[in-house]
């Protein structure tokens, strides 16, 4: 892969697409194979034309891509708009009369207003909204996809999921041959994560869903066309229904409507929801990106409204930022923003050419990629690392859950808003005009220590609610000053706030300034995580209760005589510098294993480690790693296990380094780095017949650390131990070629 330097960012425009066409070209060809299906899927879900979708995936990518203000982003239909996009057509729906084309009406008019607040430069407000109740509001959105798509799983037509509940005597109905083929993709769907294989990972797992569905379909129909002629046959109507034409069957805008509350009050909800979750997914996006470039929200914002509009008038539903299409559009080596508009592009040409493979994939397929993403969105992870980030996050994202089910999307966000508000008043211990008072206006001042060291002092009720103000605040001083924000009068401050100023704080740092904190430690926090409610009173300290792995990581590590420490660790400072975690941030650590090697003088320690989970994604890790401190300088490289997928990237950004004379190591393994010379220097011959011989690792260098780790999930003890033997023998052989050879002196040195 071309290697990445985050303090320079690379060109764009037409120099970009010049420098890093191919490697974006074989991001966009993966992320185009998994916007395909979803685009399908997303608007059958949503009940509208399949060809909808697809129009709004390829004017994400053909319109969007240069109004925006993301830089490696995929911009098309999101997995929210399928809830936004049905409860507004059954808004605008009347009797005998289908709500499509008003529907679309509605769409347009949106996103005209989100063109307006983009240039009125209302990006800002997406922090406004406390983050717990985003995380509710896309948790009820994965249960009401899981509702959409039931009946289309177990072949079961024209059946509600309420009319499922109320009725179940309709399972009944059931189609066998459907079942398997939802419970084969949904299979492909679960275990592809777990595959090592690199030529299957050539495809991404949606795509490997159809081409598993299709043929299981149409054998499914000889069989029963054959030996069961007498039973429900598979007809068509069990397949995507996309006109050869695909300007036909699409719906258009109706603007006649216009003047009714009822369209107005569906603008306001499809306008709120989509901006919000396109604001959020865009900032989700900027933790990805390797080179850490910042979305400028008001252009982006400008973007999505700008293809909504085009969109909306083709007949296709509204364009947004997206994270799963986005974390594959990365994960592959996207540099440049043109890899959105290939993505657009090849989307297009597919649906020119393959309109007859479209035709055939089976209404089963989707709804196991719907299934699957419904469940990924309210999986029990979700509610694990809403607990992890306090009770107080998990309650109010369950409140805003429970009010969107049982209520609709805008109001159970509000619900959740008003419950946040109400927490935090109750863990104030503040009569209510004070805290009111406090929250309106809070003490924010910056004090001038020196000619280039400022303190911001805080106090009050610190939360979402006033977290413009302090972005004005901050914004004043400039990346050269070092600066201390102290909470230590703060009576509350909350989640929103503190995840905005952590990640504000590490782009500060990264341009030369000191932003820091201190005052948080006196505050009360019911959880270990930097961004957990603070609440000003003495913390107690809290019992941890081992697992059965943990018990016999414990009991390894006694044995021989080595740390372990259980806890979960939110300082990732370390693994941070390594370029494999650059496209998949750490969230945090756990189980940490620690030891040196007192003769090599080096520092170890193995740890489990979580891979951050933007809300959804095909693929989520946790995988154990070691991480080895070194006395000694290494060049930069990374070296893995080459397959025809690394062979492909490598075509792309030439940085393979092979050696001729060892012909079956070059064949074996992928080993890439800028210093070429040092690199060939260190892979000695005892070094290369060494890692020939071994089992085979993911090894990393940034220069004073190595990383190493076998595979992506979390290892046993055993392999633990086995773990620890290779990167002894390794950095035995390190030091070796590294260390200058002791010179014994003469005798006459000696005298």
């Amino acid at each position: 892969m071309i290697p990445i330097n985050p303090d320079q960012n690379p060109p764009s425009g037409w120099l970009g697409f010049k420098r890093y066409w191919r490697t974006d070209l074989v991001a966009a060809l993966s992320v185009a194979l998994v916007a395909l299906p979803l685009g399908l899927g997303i608007a059958v879900a949503a009940g509208f034309p399949p060809m909808s979708g697809l129009i709004s995936v390829i004017v994400g990518g053909l319109v969007t891509t240069f109004i925006r203000g993301s830089h490696v982003g995929i911009n098309g239909p999101a997995n929210a708009l399928i809830i936004v996009a049905l409860s507004a057509s059954e808004s605008m729906s009347l009797p005998g009369q289908p709500g499509l084309p008003y529907t679309m009406a509605v769409f347009v008019v949106a996103g005209s207003i989100q063109t307006v607040m983009g240039l009125l430069r209302l990006g800002k407000l997406g922090n406004l909204v406390p983050t717990s109740t985003i995380h509710g509001m896309l948790a009820a959105i994965g249960f009401l996809i899981i509702g959409t798509q039931v009946h289309h799983a177990l072949g079961i037509s024209d059946a509600s999921f309420s009319e499922l509940l109320a009725h179940p005597e309709i399972l009944l109905q059931a189609n066998p041959f459907i079942i398997t083929i939802t419970i084969v993709c949904l299979a492909i769907l679960v275990f592809y994560k777990d595959i090592e294989n690199r030529t299957i990972k050539l495809l991404p797992a949606p795509m490997w869903v159809l081409i598993a569905a299709i043929p299981l379909y149409f054998g499914f129909r000889w069989i029963s066309q054959t030996y069961y002629p007498n039973t429900e046959q598979l007809t068509n109507d069990f397949l995507i229904q996309i006109p050869t034409d695909i300007t036909q069957g699409l719906a258009f805008p109706d603007f006649s409507r216009i003047g009714e509350p009822v369209f107005w009050l569906t603008v306001f909800v499809v306008t709120v929801v989509l901006s919000l979750e396109s604001l959020v997914i865009s900032k989700a996006v900027d933790k990805l990106d390797p080179y850490k470039r910042k979305t400028n929200l008001n252009k982006d914002l400008f973007g999505i409204g700008v293809a909504t509009v085009i969109s909306g008038f083709l007949g296709g539903l509204p364009v947004t930022a997206v994270i799963a299409r986005s974390s594959v559009n990365i994960t592959n080596g996207a540099t440049t923003r043109w890899s959105n508009f290939m993505h657009g592009l090849i989307v297009l040409l597919f649906v020119v050419v393959f309109t007859s493979f479209i035709q055939k994939v089976p209404l089963a397929a989707l709804a196991a990629i719907l299934l699957f993403t419904g469940y990924m969105l309210t999986s029990p992870r979700v509610y694990q690392r809403a607990y992890q980030q306090g009770w107080e996050q998990l309650a109010i994202l369950v409140v805003t859950l429970v009010a969107i089910l049982l209520t609709d999307l805008m109001s159970g966000l509000l619900v959740g808003i008003g419950f946040t508000l109400l927490l935090h008043f109750a863990r104030s211990g503040m009569p209510l005009p004070l805290f009111l008072r406090y929250m309106r206006r809070p003490y924010i001042k910056i004090v001038q220590e020196n000619e280039q060291s400022y303190l911001v002092k805080i106090k009050g009720i610190i939360n979402f609610t006033n977290i413009l103000q302090i972005q004005n605040k901050i914004k004043k001083l400039t990346p050269e000053d070092n600066v201390v924000i102290d909470f230590s009068h703060a009576r509350v401050v909350d989640y929103t706030v503190l995840e905005y100023l952590h990640e504000y704080a590490e782009k500060y740092n990264q341009n030369g300034g000191e932003f820091h904190f201190t005052g948080l430690d006196v505050h009360k926090t019911s959880s270990h995580h930097p961004y957990a409610l603070h609440v000003l009173e003495k913390p107690k300290p809290k019992l941890i209760r081992l697992t059965r792995r943990q018990v016999e990581l414990k009991q390894t590590a006694a044995s021989n005589e080595w740390g372990y420490n259980p806890e979960v660790v939110w300082d990732i400072a370390d693994l941070s510098r390594f370029q494999f975690f650059k496209p998949r941030p750490v969230e945090y650590m756990s189980n940490q294993i620690s030891g040196t090697y007192p003769k090599l003088g080096v520092q170890w320690k193995i740890c489990d480690v979580s891979l951050k989970d933007a809300f959804i994604s095909f693929e989520t890790y946790r995988l154990t790693v070691e991480v080895l401190s070194l006395p000694f300088m290494l060049p930069v490289f990374s070296l893995e296990e080459e397959s025809f997928l690394d062979r492909i990237s490598v075509i792309a950004a030439q940085q393979d380094i092979d050696f001729n004379e060892y012909r079956n190591f070059s064949r074996k393994f992928l080993l890439q780095g800028t210093d070429e010379a040092g690199i060939r220097e260190l892979f000695t011959a005892n070094l290369i017949h060494f890692l020939e011989k071994s089992d085979i690792y993911h090894l990393e260098s940034n220069g004073k650390e190595l990383l190493i780790f076998r595979h992506l999930r979390l290892a046993s003890p055993r392999e633990m131990l086995k773990m620890v033997a290779y990167s002894k023998n390794l950095v035995t052989k390190l030091h070796k070629t590294t260390m200058p050879p002791t010179i014994e002196p003469t005798p006459d040195e000696v005298h």
